[in-house]
């Protein structure tokens, strides 16, 4: 007997440019069809996790408080930290935090402000 995690929810305002947002960064194939105006979309990791952005009951940009829930993600073998922020900049996220000095990870906000970390070593 037990669970296992079968998908996260985020809410989103546009669940779509969410989804095809957080696809180019993960590279993971977007979920049914995902058009503009969907309540919602998501990505699915090749082991079947989803990553599902549901839009019912949204109705204003998330808040400045800290998410309660963040993903944390790890650079693929080879790669490194500095370059998946670089990357994931240059998509469009945001900086948050960095903690590359004290603790090895950095903080960064995706288009609609949901933290998240991409760790170091």
């Amino acid at each position: 007997m037990g669970v296992r995690l079968s998908r996260t929810t985020v809410s989103a305002l546009d669940p779509c440019a969410q989804a095809r947002w957080w696809h180019r960064l993960l590279g993971w194939p977007l979920g049914g069809q995902c058009r503009p105006g969907d309540t919602e979309c998501w990505l699915e990791s090749p082991e079947g996790f989803r990553l599902l952005f549901f839009s019912e009951g949204v109705r204003e940009p998330k808040g400045p408080a800290w998410n309660r829930l963040h993903l944390d993600l790890r650079p693929d073998e080879g790669g490194t930290c500095e370059e998946e922020v670089a990357r994931a900049v240059e998509l469009g996220a945001e900086v948050v935090d960095d903690r590359r000095g004290t603790d090895s990870w950095v903080v960064l906000a995706d288009p609609e402000g949901n933290e998240f970390c991409i760790l170091g070593a």
